[in-house]
């Protein structure tokens, strides 16, 4: 039960429209249009993960490795942060 639902929770949304008078029946800005749709609500994203099967501790893996990955690049932002206000104040004094 629990797999269902975390599994209905990750689909995406479902249908992408674009109707002719959104933009002013001009068929070029319609394709924009609907394109910009389409990544924004991550369906092309989600075709290209699914288009080859992924084991489970594949998924996992990944998913750790974007995690670890993430914290680095926190702690060094804050670590930069950090530093560059330890300058000014020595240099004010």
């Amino acid at each position: 039960m629990r797999n269902r639902d975390n599994q209905q929770k990750n689909k995406v949304s479902g249908f992408v429209t674009v109707h002719a008078n959104e933009c002013g029946d001009n068929a070029d800005r319609m394709i924009r249009k609907f394109i910009k749709k389409v990544k924004k609500e991550g369906i092309i994203d989600e075709v290209r993960e699914r288009r080859y099967f992924k084991k489970k501790t594949t998924v996992r893996a990944e998913r750790k490795r974007n995690k670890k990955r993430l914290v680095q690049k926190i702690n060094k932002q804050r670590d930069e942060l950090f530093t560059t206000t330890k300058t000014r104040l020595k240099r004010r004094k």
